[in-house]
């Protein structure tokens, strides 16, 4: 079939240089993704899970608490009552589920804490006479002795500055305590059909130098996208030196598996490395083993600016018995979660197979941290700090491909184990057809149970 070849050569003197030369070529694709849809989720109500009760927490309650007040809406230091009866929020036996009274009751002590630093308390009076030892008030003389009283409480900067903290401390408790939130709705979601097209541009430049250092860039240009991204190397007898946008070292040699579909059917076939955005490597092969090594010179907001940030990778290829075998290890480690990935491949005649290992360790778990029950007016509380889990994701595929004259066929299985998590498993099988210069491709992929469709014709220019 005749068609148009957009691919150039340009020849360009360069002072200084032997020679140098600027290559353009283009890729295009137009095609359609079928995907499963969704079953509804019902929504829930709040979780009926409360956090455990511990003994800071209930020894602190109990203080806030108070015991009963001299007479209706009289609070004494570090109580935030309101009322005349003390409360009980730790009624949880320490170690079992808070109930739902011990939340209430901290909502209202957390309500007295904040309107006394604003200065909005207000007295509740519940009887017209209130005896408070042996003699006998008047509803209005009660009253202004517990404004009095109350007013006292927080009438100074070091006085102010407790309520300050007491009130961080109940919200802190109530945050252990409270329950998981509620569950919203998710509607179904139907089948879904999209088309898929692309356009880019690439565009290479190599050069020597009269000294014999090789140099030269890549970039390229896709169909509404202003990305200016794109790399730039120097290579000699020391190996290669390139900056720009870089894979990892690791995954430069580990690689990921093939994948299926005119457009990746979702690209489930790749490994999920966390170098993937390095600005700057150095590689070098010799003797049929290769070695890269990248890291990211901070360029940004997002960028890793403590911490480790590099990844390394090394391979072995060569010929046995008429077969091309590969072995590659790699690891990573951004901030203190290291990755270490593995791989091995063999090819011989149509026949191509890798197999691709990937741990992740996210860095340590903690324990429970018991925090310091508030006493007295020196001790403040300490809230608990709750345990955390990082939970590690071990990773394994295999891809096989097969070549026949102009058709190829491809398969491929990847499963995500993730402590305390049900496994993901995905798998695609597809073909392609090459037509000279269009490629026909399809594909089909389980997607850990939602299925996708990828078919359409690539182009090459």
């Amino acid at each position: 079939m005749k068609h148009t070849l957009l691919a150039s050569t340009a020849l360009v003197a360069l002072t200084g240089a032997a020679a140098a030369e600027i290559t353009i070529s283009g890729t295009a694709r137009i095609g359609l993704v079928t995907t499963e849809g969704a079953a509804a989720v019902a929504s829930s109500a709040a979780g009926t899970t409360f956090g455990k009760m511990t003994a800071a927490n209930a020894s602190s309650l109990t203080l806030f608490g108070g015991s009963t007040a001299t007479y209706v809406g009289q609070l004494t230091a570090r109580e935030y009552v309101a009322g005349g009866s003390a409360l009980t929020p730790a009624s949880s036996t320490v170690g079992d589920a808070a109930v739902t009274a011990d939340i209430t009751e901290i909502d209202s002590m957390i309500a007295v804490a904040e309107n006394l630093l604003a200065g909005t308390y207000v007295v509740p009076l519940t009887t017209a006479n209130i005896a408070v030892g042996s003699a006998t008030f008047t509803e209005q003389a009660a009253h202004q002795a517990a404004v009095e009283a109350t007013a006292a409480l927080s009438n100074t900067v070091t006085k102010r500055t407790l309520i300050a903290a007491d009130l961080a401390a109940l919200k802190a408790i109530k945050a252990e305590l409270n329950v998981s939130a509620a569950t919203t709705a998710t509607a179904k979601k139907s089948d879904t059909t999209v088309g898929k097209n692309r356009v880019r541009i690439a565009f290479a430049g190599s050069g020597t130098t009269d000294g014999g250092l090789t140099y030269g860039f890549s970039a390229r240009a896709d169909h509404s996208n202003t990305s200016t991204g794109g790399s730039q190397y120097i290579s000699g007898a020391f190996g290669k030196i390139s900056m720009g946008d870089l894979n990892g070292g690791d995954e430069q040699l580990v690689g990921n598996l093939s994948g299926v579909g005119s457009s990746g059917a979702g690209s489930h076939q790749e490994f999920g490395y966390q170098s993937s955005s390095h600005n700057i490597g150095y590689s070098v092969s010799m003797a049929g083993v290769s070695f890269a090594a990248t890291t990211d010179l901070v360029r940004g907001a997002d960028a890793t600016k403590t911490g480790s940030n590099s990844a390394y990778g090394v391979k072995w290829s060569g010929d046995m018995g008429g077969a091309t075998v590969g072995v590659a290890l790699g690891t990573s480690k951004i901030g203190n979660k290291t990755e270490d990935s593995m791989s091995a491949s063999v090819s011989m005649g149509g026949l191509s197979i890798m197999a691709v290992s990937h741990t992740n360790d996210n860095g340590p778990n903690t324990a429970l941290a018991l925090g310091t029950a508030a006493s007295g007016a020196a001790v403040l509380y300490k809230a608990d700090v709750a345990a955390t889990t990082t939970p590690d994701t071990d990773t394994t595929g295999l891809s096989i491909s097969y070549a026949m004259d102009a058709m190829s066929v491809t398969a491929y299985t990847r499963t995500e184990s993730t402590s305390g998590v049900a496994d993901k498993d995905y798998s695609g099988v597809g073909f392609t057809y090459n037509m000279g210069g269009a490629t026909l491709k399809a594909g089909f992929v389980d997607a850990n149970d939602i299925s996708i469709m990828d078919f359409g014709i690539n182009f090459s220019f």
